[in-house]
C-alpha cells in the first residue's frame, strides 16, 4: 500500500520538478520538459527500481490522463476567432502542408517502418496538428492496433529530436529565408519589438495555488471529468456484443471515446466562462506531462527495434521540414505573409507553447495572436485528423 502511495506521489510531483530544473537549468530549458520526463521515465524503467506489481498504477494513470486532459486544453480554443483571411488560410495551408507529407513520407519510407507503419503516420498526423495530447489520443483510439509502450517512447522520442532542431533552424535563419521567399518587405506593419525572456521564462504555474486559481481548476476538473464520463458511456455502446459493433462489423469505442470527448468540449467552447478558464489549458498540459512519464515508465529499451527508428527519424524528417517548404511554397500564390505561415508551421509541429519564441525572433508581436489561434484550432482537428489518415494509410 506504501509503495503504491509513493508511486502516485512521484508521478503527481515529479512533472513539477523537471518544470522546476527547466527554468533553472539552461541545459533542461533547451530540453524541455517532455523530453527531460521521457529520460526519466526510460532510465527509472530500464533501472529495474520499481517494483513488480505496480504496472497496474501506470497503465491505469494512462488510461485516465488523456480522457481529463484532451477537454482541459480544447476549453480554452475559440473558433469563433478564426475569423481573419490569413489567419484562415495560414492555417488551412499548414494543415495541407502536413497532411501532404505525411502521406508523402509513408509512400518513402513506410516499407521500412514495419507493422506499425500506417500507426506511426496516424499519430504523428495528431502530433503535427495538435501535438502531445493529439499524439497520445489517436493512438489510444487505435488500440490494439495503436503503438505499443516501446514504440510509443520511440517515436515520441524521434519527434523531440527532430522538433528541436526545426525550432533551432527557425530561429537560427529559417524565418529570414521565408520571408525572401514569400513577402520580403510586405511586414512593415508587423514590426513590433518583442522580449523572448518575457515569454520563454515564464511559469504558467507559479499562481496555481491561489485561492482563485484553485476554485477555477475545481471547475475545471469537474467539467472533464462530467465530459469524460458521457465520453465513456457513449463508447460502450461501440463495444463487442453491442448492436452498433455488429453493425460496423469491430470495435469502434475508444474511436467513440476521444471524438465524443473532442466535440463535445468544443461545443462547450461556445459558452463565455468556458473560455475563460485562462489555467484549463496549463492544467491538461501537467496531466500530459504525467502521461508521458508514465509511458516512459513502461519503455524497456531491450525491446526496441533502433533499426526502425532510424527510418521513424527520417519519416518526421520529413514530414516536418517537408511541411515547412510546402507551406512556404503555398502561401505566396494565396497572398499569406511569410510570418503568418511559418508561427502556424511552428504551432503546428511544436504547440503554441514555442509561439512566443519565434515571434521573439521574428520582431513581430502582432504574429502571436495568429500562432496561438491556429495552435488551438490544430488541437481541435488533430483527433480527427488522425484517425482519418490511419485509415487513408491502411488502404495505401
Amino acid at each position: 500500500m506504501i509503495s503504491k502511495l509513493l508511486l502516485i506521489l512521484f508521478y503527481l510531483l515529479a512533472p513539477a520538478a523537471i518544470l522546476w530544473a527547466c527554468r533553472r537549468s539552461k541545459l533542461l530549458g533547451k530540453v524541455g520538459p517532455v523530453l527531460s520526463l521521457y529520460i526519466l521515465g526510460v532510465v527509472i524503467a530500464n533501472l529495474h527500481i520499481v517494483p513488480e506489481g505496480l504496472g497496474g498504477i501506470q497503465k491505469t494513470l494512462q488510461d485516465v490522463m488523456i480522457p481529463l486532459a484532451i477537454p482541459m486544453m480544447l476549453f480554452s480554443c475559440n473558433l469563433r476567432s478564426l475569423k481573419a483571411g490569413t489567419t484562415i488560410k495560414a492555417f488551412v495551408i499548414g494543415i495541407l502542408s502536413v497532411v501532404l507529407m505525411v502521406v508523402g513520407g509513408y509512400l518513402l519510407v513506410g516499407n521500412h517502418l514495419g507493422k506499425d507503419a500506417a500507426a506511426i503516420g496516424a499519430t504523428l498526423s495528431g502530433q503535427y496538428t495538435g501535438g502531445a495530447g493529439n499524439f497520445a489520443a489517436v493512438n489510444m483510439m487505435l488500440g490494439k492496433d495503436g503503438l505499443a509502450n516501446e514504440q510509443f517512447a520511440l517515436v515520441a522520442t524521434c519527434n523531440l529530436i527532430v522538433s528541436f532542431f526545426y525550432l533551432m533552424f527557425l530561429m537560427g535563419g529559417g524565418v529570414s529565408i521565408a520571408r525572401k521567399i514569400v513577402h520580403g518587405k510586405g511586414l512593415k506593419e508587423h514590426n513590433d519589438s518583442i522580449n523572448a525572456a518575457d515569454y520563454v521564462n515564464d511559469n504558467p504555474y507559479r499562481d496555481f495555488g491561489k485561492t482563485k486559481s484553485i476554485l477555477q481548476l475545481l471547475k475545471v476538473f469537474a467539467t472533464s471529468a462530467i465530459v469524460a464520463v458521457i465520453s465513456l458511456l457513449v463508447s460502450n455502446l461501440f463495444k463487442e456484443g453491442t448492436t452498433l459493433f455488429d453493425l460496423l462489423g469491430g470495435d469502434f469505442s475508444m474511436v467513440a471515446l476521444i471524438l465524443t470527448l473532442t466535440t463535445i468540449s468544443l461545443l462547450l467552447t461556445s459558452f463565455r466562462q468556458v473560455r475563460s478558464w485562462d489555467k484549463s489549458f496549463d492544467a491538461g498540459m501537467y496531466l500530459i506531462y504525467i502521461f508521458c512519464l508514465a509511458m516512459a515508465m513502461l519503455a524497456d529499451l531491450s525491446q526496441l527495434d533502433w533499426r526502425v527508428g532510424f527510418w521513424v527519424l527520417i519519416y518526421q524528417a520529413i514530414i516536418v521540414f517537408g511541411s515547412l517548404v510546402i507551406a512556404v511554397l503555398l502561401a505566396k500564390p494565396f497572398k499569406v505573409d511569410a510570418d503568418s505561415t511559418v508561427i502556424t508551421s511552428d504551432t503546428l509541429i511544436n504547440s503554441p507553447l514555442c509561439v512566443p519564441m519565434i515571434a521573439a525572433a521574428m520582431k513581430n508581436k502582432g504574429a502571436i495572436m495568429v500562432g496561438i489561434t491556429n495552435g488551438l484550432a490544430g488541437y481541435a482537428v488533430g483527433n480527427y485528423l488522425g484517425y482519418l489518415i490511419y485509415r487513408l494509410l491502411c488502404i495505401l
